[in-house]
Formats: structure tokens, C-alpha cells, sequence
């Protein structure tokens, strides 16, 4: 490693220390994400390219007189306050020096240049051609971490030993520091015409105030060609009167050089919670399944889908701006343009989901909590593993691996799998014992493959209801389409009511669609070989999944044993086709 120079030392032993505590503060507490050296013979390029890194809080040594002039006369503010600083490259070393010295406790150049590498991060920026001079500037920065981004090409810099990116647009500079030195950069929220907080997390906009009611997906993916900030709207907005379950897709593309397409998923999960806080706002549902309602309130004080938009790319920045540098937003609501995106999604869909294929329960050593419903349904959580999907059906065991590895302390926790209570339940004293801790006491014991002995408690983003029939010794699955009272004397509405209210009700579970093709599924129960009755076009949609599971023990022809509408809607209706099919619950042990 290139060791400090004299003069670089000398700035640092000479540096005003009260100066540096101020400034350098905002280096450690994450104001000041990072610094730029800005260097070159291009002034008139200067006043922009400063401008954009002041605008994400880079702070900016501007090291040439001509740039200083060109700043001053373009109106840029220049000082500490501003944080545009007119310093030489030595003395500018000389402060980021000190500032390792001081909040570092670096005592040797060795642990200087360690420090001001990983911590404060810095990039050199040179606008036009480069002079031996100024590569000879860079080359002493480079020492300290900082890559040479330039808007000239750069060629084969001669003697150069690190990252050296030539012809890049001035638009373009300050992106590639970002990404180079893995800035995190804070977002401000946008302004909106309505208020922003917590406190509206779990908000209800009903029937009578709401203003506009979409239906439809949302996806995020791991994109190259990211323009952060982008916000666009395609279709007609929330003012055009949008009801009655208008069709809507969400596209968020992420780009980033720490981003995986393992973390998508979980930053799809986040977009409810971060839309939850804008009051007059309810989201429900994951993927393809997903409900906006906005209030008539919300709309004519001005909120429009862009703010939404907004809203994501800086929580999203601010929240995982450890992986992330680029988030671009596109809200569809035109209808062709809504399937299209449709098409694409279940396309990733299904990718993710077959991650897990061949994965069991007994195969790892580790489980996973997720509270991030807590918001919409106090005390409720999932117990996530590789056979027991979240109920929302867009958080699996990979997906929550992946969470705690993004954020170790957040809405998912690794679960220890020890202590084995009952292998037919699915119960271990140590999930036991952090779900107790994780619900606030309201949960002592959690039961992942049981729907009647301790079941988990749904919140209300599940996709699928099932309810026990006591006649027919089986249960029955429906989804949000299933219209009208089905055998077990309640709709969609009545169930959702008692099923989403967070608490636990055994012989009623909410769970993903998903859920239906494990094999642990209410296992405990008999597992698939109690579904006696779905909605028509649910059992069509799982058809493959349940006849799979069927066939692998020789119940050849069991979908067709399903009833569906068309065979019934009381219970004896169910029972004698079931009766007629020769449907194995006939001869299972009682559920009650």
C-alpha cells in the first residue's frame, strides 16, 4: 500500500482540529456519505457537476483556482456551510488525514488509509484533460481509496494501479462515484400534499371515502439501464376517476453494485409498508394479487400515483442504500400495457419460486420470522420455512435468508431450529419461544404444519382462505374471486373479517396460493387429502401442483375429486360427490 506523503502529513499535523471535529462529523454520522477531489480544466462544466453532488450531500474539495473563479461566478456558495470547499489536494488529504486520526483513533498511516478507504470514501473527479500534475494529484488520492472518474478518456493511464474510468458524461460522473465507492446516499421524501408517517401505517380507506380502487401487480427486478430518481406514470391517474378494481402494475427497477436478484423479492415486500405511511393510502397483497385504495380526500388535495413513485425511491435509497444506488419507478394503469408487465412478472414468479424446489424443512437448521405485517395486523407473524411460506406467498425461506442478510436487524430474524416439540404439529421450543418474544406475548406456541393445534395467525395480505366442513370431515379452499356463500355458510368477506384480524382461529387458516403445492401443508391434518371443496377456478389455477402431489402417492384423478361450485354449495351437496368420486377424507381419522 502507497504510504502518505510528507505534505499530506504535514497538512494533517497542521490542520485546525476544531475545524475538523465539525466538519467531520457528518462523515461519521452518515450526512456526508462521501467527498469528491475536483480537479481539471473544463470550468464551465464545474457548476453542474458540483451541483449534482451537493444535491446527494457530497461533500465537494474543489482544488484549482479556475474551478473556484468559474463557482463563484455561476453563484455557487463556497465554504464549509455549503460544503463546495476551495482546497488544495494536499491540504484536502491533509483534513480527511486528520478526520481518521481523530474519529478513527488511526494512529499509523497504515490504519489512516484503512480508514478513510472503508469509512470516509472519496472519489477524485478530473473535468478535462489530464497533465502530469494532475494525475500525479489522483495518484496521491488514490492511496485513500478515491477511483479517477473523468470526462476525458483516459486511455491507458500510465503507472496506474486502480480504478481509472474515463469518458464519462458529466450527467454520468456522479452516479459512477456512487456506485464506485458504495456511497450511501440519503433521499429527502418528496414534498406531498398530504401527510407522511407511521402513524398511518394500517390505515382503512373504505367504500365511502375511497377516490380510487386498483387491482393488479407489482414486480421488482435487479435492472442495468436504471436512471435513479425516474419516476413515470403510463395511463390515466389517480384524478381520472380510477375504480372498481382498475387494472395496475408496479415495475421498480434497482440497480446497484452490491444488488442481487436474491434481494428483489424483499425489496418487492417492502412496498407496502413504505406506501402504508402516506395518509389516505391502503395497499394490500403481494405480486399479482395486489390492492390500492386512495382516498377521494387524498386525490383532491393533489396526490397523484408520481408522489407514490416518489415516496418508494427515497425510503428505498434510505432503507437499503447499502445494496442499492439506483431506483427508477414506472406505474402502469393503462390496461395493455398492465398485462404485458402481468406476463412478465409471472415469469419471475415462477422463477423464484422454484429456488426451493426439492427443499425440506429437514434439510436445514434454521428458520425465519417475519413481522413486517405488524403495521396492518398487531402481534402477527410468520414462522418462514423452506415447506412453509409467509401467507402473503411473496416471503419464502430464501427470501428471508436473504432479508437478514441485507439488514441482520429488521422484520426478519434467524430461528435457530432446536428443541423439538412434536414433529406431526411442526412445533420447536425455540420457535416457540421467539414468537412469544416477536408478537408481544399474544402467540406462546406456533404450529407450522397444523391448521386446528395452534395454527399461525394470518394478516390480511393471504391470497387463499381455508375452513374446516365438520360433515364432510375435509376443509375447503377459496380465493378473493370466489363469489357468494360457500359450503361453510360464509363468503370471501365474512371469512377475510375473521380469518385477517391477526389472531389465530383453529380450523380457519389464511395462506398463499403457493402453500397448497407443500407437501407440509396443514399436514398434521392429512395434508391435500382433506381439500373436499374450492372455487372452480382456483382448483383449475393449482391443478398441476395438486395433481403432482397426488400422483407421487398413487391417488391418481384427485383434482376431479375436488367439488367445486358447479358440484355444490352446502355441505351435503359436497359429501355426496364426494361420496360419488370416492374422495380419501372419506376414510381419514375424524378432525374434530
Amino acid at each position: 500500500m502507497t504510504g502518505i506523503s510528507t505534505d499530506v502529513l504535514s497538512a494533517a499535523a497542521t490542520a485546525d482540529d476544531a475545524q475538523v471535529r465539525r466538519q467531520g462529523i457528518g462523515f461519521i454520522d452518515g450526512s456526508i456519505p462521501g467527498y469528491a477531489l475536483l480537479l481539471g480544466g473544463d470550468a464551465a462544466q464545474a457548476p453542474p457537476l458540483v451541483g449534482s453532488l451537493t444535491g446527494q450531500q457530497i461533500a465537494v474539495f474543489v482544488t484549482e483556482d479556475a474551478l473556484v473563479t468559474a463557482l463563484r461566478e455561476a453563484g455557487v456558495p463556497l465554504g464549509w456551510e455549503s460544503r463546495v470547499v476551495p482546497l488544495d489536494v494536499t491540504s484536502a488529504l491533509g483534513f480527511i488525514t486528520r478526520v481518521a486520526q481523530i474519529f478513527g483513533n488511526a494512529e499509523t498511516q497504515e490504519a489512516v488509509l484503512d480508514y478513510a478507504r472503508k469509512r470516509l470514501r472519496g472519489f477524485t473527479v478530473l473535468l478535462g484533460q489530464p497533465t502530469p500534475d494532475r494525475l500525479a494529484e489522483a495518484r496521491e488520492a488514490l492511496s485513500f481509496g478515491c477511483p479517477l472518474l473523468s470526462s476525458a478518456e483516459m486511455g491507458q493511464v500510465a503507472d496506474w494501479d486502480g480504478v481509472a474510468i474515463g469518458g464519462l458524461a458529466v450527467g454520468e460522473i456522479v452516479q459512477a462515484g456512487i456506485e464506485e465507492r458504495g456511497l450511501r446516499v440519503h433521499v429527502p421524501l418528496p414534498q406531498l400534499p398530504v401527510e407522511y408517517s407511521a402513524d398511518f401505517a394500517g390505515e382503512v380507506v373504505r367504500d365511502d371515502a375511497v377516490g380510487a380502487a386498483l387491482y393488479g401487480v407489482e414486480l421488482t427486478i435487479t435492472g442495468d439501464d436504471v436512471v435513479d430518481g425516474r419516476v413515470t406514470v403510463v395511463g390515466p391517474d389517480l384524478d381520472a376517476g380510477l375504480s372498481d378494481d382498475h387494472p395496475y402494475a408496479m415495475l421498480v427497477e434497482i440497480g446497484g453494485r452490491a444488488m442481487q436478484p436474491d434481494f428483489e423479492s424483499v425489496l418487492e415486500r417492502q412496498i407496502e409498508t413504505l406506501l402504508n405511511d402516506v395518509h389516505g393510502v391502503m395497499h394490500r397483497g403481494q405480486r399479482a394479487n395486489t390492492r390500492l385504495r386512495v382516498s377521494r380526500k387524498a386525490i383532491e388535495k393533489g396526490l397523484r400515483l408520481r408522489h407514490l413513485g416518489e415516496v418508494l425511491h427515497a425510503r428505498l435509497h434510505n432503507e437499503f442504500g447499502n445494496i442499492l444506488s439506483r431506483v427508477q419507478v414506472t406505474i402502469f394503469t393503462d390496461p395493455a400495457q398492465v398485462d404485458e408487465v402481468t406476463a412478465r412478472a409471472q415469469a419471475v414468479y415462477e422463477r423464484r419460486d422454484a429456488r426451493l424446489s426439492g427443499l425440506t424443512d429437514e434439510a436445514v437448521d434454521t428458520f425465519y420470522t417475519c413481522t413486517l405485517c405488524q403495521t396492518i395486523a398487531a402481534g402477527h407473524l410468520c414462522v418462514i420455512s423452506p415447506q412453509h411460506p409467509g401467507v402473503c406467498g411473496a416471503q419464502d425461506w430464501m427470501d428471508t435468508r436473504a432479508a437478514v442478510s441485507i439488514r441482520p436487524v429488521g422484520p426478519n430474524r434467524a430461528v435457530e431450529k432446536e428443541g423439538l416439540i412434536d414433529a406431526r404439529l411442526g412445533q420447536w421450543e425455540s420457535v416457540n419461544r421467539v414468537v412469544q418474544q416477536e408478537s408481544g406475548g399474544a402467540l406462546t406456541a406456533y404450529s407450522l404444519y397444523s391448521m386446528m393445534e395452534d395454527p399461525g395467525p394470518a394478516c390480511g395480505d393471504f391470497e387463499c382462505i381455508t375452513a374446516m366442513l365438520p360433515l364432510t370431515n375435509g376443509v375447503m379452499v377459496m380465493d378473493h374471486t370466489c363469489t357468494g356463500v360457500t359450503p361453510s355458510g360464509m363468503d370471501w368477506d365474512m371469512l377475510y373479517e375473521m380469518v385477517g384480524s391477526g389472531v389465530p382461529v383453529p380450523g380457519f387458516i389464511g395462506h398463499s396460493k403457493r402453500a397448497l403445492g407443500s407437501a407440509r401443508f396443514i399436514s398434521a391434518e392429512g395434508g391435500w387429502r382433506r381439500i373436499v371443496w374450492m372455487n372452480h377456478s382456483l382448483r383449475e389455477e393449482l391443478r398441476p401442483a395438486l395433481e403432482s402431489l397426488a400422483t407421487a402417492e398413487g391417488v391418481e384423478g384427485f383434482v376431479d375429486m375436488i367439488a367445486t361450485e358447479r358440484d355444490g354449495m352446502s355441505e351435503e351437496e359436497v359429501l355426496a360427490h364426494m361420496e360419488a368420486a370416492g374422495h380419501p377424507a372419506l376414510a381419514m381419522e375424524p378432525m374434530m
